[in-house]
């Protein structure tokens, strides 16, 4: 009994070692197939040797399987022989998931198969999606497989099932969470060649500014929807005036402990993002943005990043900025009187104005405050007390100046004194003679005083001033995708702007064009021809506008291809 159990110990040991050097033999015999690149035929002959020492090893299967969908790809001409090696490929994965049924790869691989078969006998009955689905199920989202499947499912959608859509929608969706910009791109891609259902994407893309913009440049470069490219525009500035009011909240809260370096940083990024904002919203109907809202957070911004300025004992003129900003934006009386109050208790303000004359650059911004608070009569009386004294001004200081005597003018305008209104005028356009905006006032007081004569001269001199009626540019081309930008010096009226355009002879492509107007959009469309005498049946673009006086910025974009502008 004794020597029969040595027997039997001894014999499984002798087995033992044998499977294990089968498993071994088999093992090694799959790496060599692996590294086995340029011949799938001396690969398959590797394997099949492998498969004589173990028949257990799923990835034995697998390469077997790999091998013969290379070779059923090669031989895509030959279709007998190509269905011959897909369908030996279908065969060993079979094998392999027998074994291991958790392989994705395996899965993958077979659905692969499974769907060049069906491409080469429609005859042949497979469903190759529930693999794929279960190559992406158990791979999981973060996977390249799962990337993969759904890239597959886009590329069928017209074939898909609703319910292979509806799963295809979900493994995009949580693609695309990852924010992968090559992904996107790839997945747009093959949306618009197979899809071109704006649907699925409003499903897929997430809720994300930079992926908004970046989908809307999609659309315009490829000559997609005009509509559904603003609509994301306007969808993307709605998330970047949420992200600029908690920015601004943020800084409030911090600038209530004091921390004024941070709080001012919070209010500048703030006021970066609401100069970034272009209204797309105007071109779509839909208001997603409070303009009112905007103002006040845009005012809110500025007077807040002034105060962390002065608090932290900075100079004034760091401030200066900001709050001509916030009082170009402020049409209240009382806000402006507890700015003033907070300029006067920190030594920034004199607590009454025309005290000295020393500094104009501080009695500019002092004769602001009062004007915006209705103080008129004080405006007036400083007028005087600058009639009656000597006031050296520095050629560094004349701007201010200039601007300290219109708005004593327009004080006496105010409170019906015109004709001295008009004095204060004149004297600032002998130190400033150009000045449009002094000789607009002039002419507003002569209007009032009925003075015709003098009307017509001065309406010559602004003339004079304000960029020509019709700019010829002799064809100035505008590369797709740059900007135009062009300076345009008006009086602040409604104006109607024309765009003269020449688009290449036979294009097929109409030109999607963005025009943009003292920093807002004004008009995004494709252009079509005019209806022109002839042959000139170049594309005019009509625009009316208001205009502010001074400099008006005008930005031409063209989105999808190249154009001239001949004239405006």
């Amino acid at each position: 009994m004794t020597k029969f159990k040595r027997f039997l110990l001894l014999a499984a040991i002798a087995t033992a070692v044998a499977v294990n050097i089968f498993i071994y033999l088999n093992t090694h015999l799959c790496y060599r197939a692996k590294e086995e690149t340029e011949s799938p035929e001396k690969k398959i002959r590797i394997l099949k040797r492998a498969n004589l020492f173990y028949p257990s090893n799923d990835s034995a299967y697998y390469e077997l399987g790999k091998a013969h969908f290379d070779l059923g790809m090669e031989n895509l001409n030959d279709k007998a022989l190509s269905k011959d090696h897909f369908q030996k490929s279908i065969q060993q994965f079979t094998r392999s998931l027998r074994i291991n049924p958790a392989s994705y790869f395996c899965h993958f691989n077979l659905a692969q198969s499974l769907l060049y078969m069906s491409y080469l006998d429609p005859a042949f009955e497979a469903d190759s999606y529930e693999e794929y689905k279960k190559a992406a199920l158990l791979a999981g989202h973060n996977s390249q497989i799962y990337y993969e499947v759904g890239k597959i499912f886009l590329s069928l959608w017209p074939k898909l099932e609703e319910e292979d859509r509806n799963f295809a929608l979900k493994t995009l969706k949580k693609i695309l969470e990852r924010k992968d910009r090559q992904m996107i791109q790839t997945v747009l891609h093959i949306w618009e060649m197979n899809v071109h259902d704006y649907r699925v994407i409003e499903e897929i893309l997430p809720e994300d500014g930079s992926i908004y913009n970046m989908y809307a440049a999609f659309l315009g470069e490829r000559s997609l929807s005009c509509e559904e490219r603003q609509m994301y525009l306007a969808k993307a500035e709605l998330l970047e005036f949420e992200r600029a009011r908690n920015e601004h909240d943020s800084g409030e809260g911090k600038f209530q402990y004091y921390w004024l370096k941070k709080a001012s940083q919070d209010f500048l990024s703030c006021l970066r993002r609401l100069e970034r904002i272009r209204f797309y919203q105007n071109l779509t109907g839909r208001e997603l943005i409070d303009v009112e809202d905007y103002l006040e957070l845009k005012k809110s911004a500025n007077l807040n990043v002034a105060k962390c300025i002065l608090e932290e004992g900075q100079d004034f003129e760091r401030a200066q900025g900001y709050l001509y900003s916030y009082l170009a934006l402020e049409d209240e009386v009382a806000p402006v009187r507890e700015l003033e109050t907070f300029l006067v208790l920190r030594g920034f303000a004199k607590k009454k104005l025309g005290a000295s004359f020393d500094d104009l650059g501080r009695l500019y911004f002092q004769t602001l405050l009062y004007f915006k608070q209705n103080r008129y009569r004080d405006i007036v009386r400083v007028g005087r007390l600058l009639e009656q004294s000597f006031v050296v001004v520095p050629e560094e200081k004349k701007e201010e100046y200039v601007k300290v005597l219109q708005l004593i003018g327009d004080s006496y305008q105010k409170v019906d004194y015109l004709y001295d209104a008009g004095g204060f005028y004149r004297r600032a356009l002998e130190f400033e003679p150009g000045n449009l905006e002094t000789l607009l006032r002039i002419r507003q007081n002569y209007e009032r005083l009925n003075e015709d004569e003098k009307l017509q001269e001065i309406d010559e001199k602004i003339e004079s001033l304000l960029t020509p009626r019709q700019i010829e540019l002799k064809r100035f081309k505008i590369e797709k995708g740059r900007r135009s930008a062009h300076t345009l010096i008006l009086d602040g009226s409604e104006i109607i702007l024309d765009l003269n355009f020449h688009s290449e002879e036979g294009s097929r492509i109409p030109p999607m064009i963005s025009v943009f107007f003292n920093g807002r959009v004004v008009w995004e469309e494709y252009l079509k021809k005019s209806e022109g005498i002839g042959q000139d049946t170049h594309p005019v673009l009509s625009l009316s506008l208001k205009s502010k006086v001074g400099e008006n910025s005008l930005v031409v974009i063209p989105v999808n291809t190249s154009i001239e502008l001949h004239r405006m």
